[in-house]
């Protein structure tokens, strides 16, 4: 079972898996460096040594989450029967590159589809293992469908300004509900002095 971590885990996954085919397709180059990045590690590119992005590099920036509606129904009959729920999930991400030419930016944009296309799905040791994943778990990064107009409007949340990016969909992230270790003890309180026998009537103590 996927646990509460496996979100957080599967953005490790996908910026482990960019970093190491990085290193594997330009082995001693100027190569960029993949990040998880969030709306305020935008506001601080290349500031300071401490800043999550630093050129050249490629972001890996989730900007919405939603429900999996396609397997959504299938889980909810499956928690009928054993008791467990499963929340059936999709990350809307932004690929994005920087540096200080666009040439550099758009090959690294080139080379992280070209990374995302062949290796697209996540299984067993490709997955970071903070997710307790169970060993049939899959998870799919496929190009999503975003219309300008959409992404735009993602940009207008951010402080930074509009940049290219290639949209992805990470699918279908399921995380399983807690198992109860116990069932609860119930507790029986009787009301009264005494108990009544059906034979004798009233017994006192």
């Amino acid at each position: 079972m996927a646990g509460y971590r496996a979100l957080a885990a599967v953005g490790r996954s996908i910026v482990d898996l960019l970093n190491r085919r990085f290193t594997e397709t330009l082995p001693g180059a100027v190569r960029p460096t993949a990040v998880l990045a969030t709306t305020r590690d935008f506001d601080e590119v290349n500031s300071s040594p401490n800043a999550m992005i630093q050129f050249p590099a490629v972001s890996v920036y989730c900007y919405r989450l939603s429900i999996d509606r396609e397997t959504r129904s299938g889980l909810a009959g499956a928690a009928n029967l054993d008791g467990l729920a499963r929340l059936p999930l999709r990350m809307h991400l932004l690929i994005a590159a920087w540096d200080t030419v666009a040439e550099s930016e758009l090959e690294w944009l080139g080379l992280a589809g070209q990374v995302l296309e062949s290796d697209g799905l996540l299984a067993g040791p490709s997955l970071h293992p903070s997710g307790d994943w169970d060993p049939s778990d899959l998870v799919s990064v496929v190009p999503d469908d975003v219309a300008l107009d959409s992404m735009s409007e993602a940009f207008q949340a951010l402080t930074t300004d509009y940049r290219v990016c290639l949209p992805y969909l990470a699918r279908v992230i399921r995380i399983d509900g807690r198992r109860s270790n116990a069932a609860e003890r119930v507790t029986t309180v009787a009301a009264g002095l005494g108990t009544t026998s059906a034979l004798s009537g009233p017994v006192t103590p």
